[in-house]
């Protein structure tokens, strides 16, 4: 699981949130061949990946970063968090299969909130912090774990 130093999970229900996502990320393995069929957990404003994503999600960025890259000239480029989120959504042309599991809520507290991978995005300080509803809730590609 990846997690980044600036996001404190938000007390036991956000333990609890995030022992929730683990579980269905378990859950989802295939019995015969032990291979997970959903890749990623993201429960804060960063996808949280567990260890057999990091060579798919290693390799993507690879790609991205590569200047005899296969992608077209024509794909705008994009943040590395931004590229790890559409992967997990399906929605990256490398890989297209939607595998994500989020919750309700977000459970980890975003202190650098205001800073952004994004050129020219920037967020308020009390925005995206504990218990701000998930922003891809709702979005039928994800599985829910409600909080």
């Amino acid at each position: 699981m990846l997690v980044e130093d600036d996001f404190p999970l938000c007390g036991a229900w956000g333990w609890e949130g995030l022992l929730g996502v683990m579980n269905e990320l378990e859950r989802g393995r295939n019995a015969s061949s032990g291979v997970p069929r959903k890749l990623g957990g993201f429960v804060g404003l960063w996808p949280h990946n567990p260890p057999y994503a990091l060579p798919i999600l290693t390799n993507t960025l690879r790609l991205y970063a590569s200047t005899k890259s296969p992608l077209p000239s024509s794909l705008l480029r994009r943040p590395t968090d931004i590229i790890i989120q559409d992967c997990l959504l399906g929605a990256d042309p490398l890989y297209r299969t939607p595998s994500m599991v989020i919750t309700s809520r977000l459970i980890m507290d975003h202190i650098g909130g205001n800073a952004s991978t994004a050129t020219g995005r920037k967020y308020d300080l009390d925005k995206w912090r504990c218990g701000w509803r998930h922003p891809f809730h709702g979005r039928p590609e994800v599985f829910v774990v409600p909080v």
